[in-house]
């Protein structure tokens, strides 16, 4: 609304500031705490905000102090308490449309929702309807189901959305920095090398320790 206000020549403050807040003091909710939530919690920790995360697993108790996160072992119990909600999860079939009405409807009027991981984990229509409401004051998200969107999308056009078309990660730097971590992995490859311990998903038949 603001940039709007300049380049269309308004200079309306009043109309932007009755729905603007502080971040600090307000409760933020990851659901999921992979390696994207555990950074996004760390980011989130200098803002003074009551960081909470749900998870599968429950990060050891020496991240979690350094965190300053609590977890909340039951998911339904956590949203109502969120004026943010990031989803940091994996999109399977447990979680493909786990957003769904029902799930919103768990959530206080006027949250905030993020979306860093795949848009088939929500409903589109029962956010674009949530929007429409007023239930959710601001949907931020780059991932779109399906994808390419269609001209018609409805997340194209609900009032206070802040997409984008999946451009997260296709900075020049974030492509250098991929081809150069392929070109890597091929030559330690034909060579007969260890990845670093980063680069494992699955090492051994094991999950990698940096997602366990």
């Amino acid at each position: 609304p603001g940039h709007h206000q300049a380049i269309s020549g308004e200079w309306d403050l009043a109309g932007i500031a009755h729905r603007a807040y502080d971040l600090e003091g307000k409760t933020v909710g990851t659901v999921g705490a992979g390696r994207i939530g555990k950074l996004l919690l760390q980011r989130l920790k200098p803002f003074g905000c009551n960081l909470l995360y749900h998870d599968r697993l429950r990060v050891d108790a020496a991240l979690e102090e350094e965190l300053g996160a609590a977890f909340e072992e039951d998911l339904d119990a956590m949203l109502p308490k969120c004026d943010v909600v990031v989803l940091n999860m994996p999109l399977t079939e447990k979680t493909k449309y786990m957003f769904n009405k029902e799930k919103i409807a768990k959530m206080k009027k006027g949250v905030i929702i993020v979306n860093n991981a795949r848009g088939a984990i929500m409903d589109t229509q029962a956010v674009a309807d949530a929007c429409k409401s007023g239930h959710i004051a601001g949907k931020g998200g780059d991932v779109w189901y399906p994808q390419p969107a269609p001209k018609e999308h409805p997340w194209r056009y609900m009032p206070n959305n802040a997409m984008t078309p999946h451009i997260s990660g296709t900075t020049i730097d974030g492509q250098v920095s991929r081809t150069t971590g392929v070109k890597d992995m091929l030559e330690r490859y034909f060579k007969g090398q260890d990845f670093p311990e980063p680069n494992y998903i699955v090492k051994e038949g094991k999950l990698a320790s940096q997602y366990k």
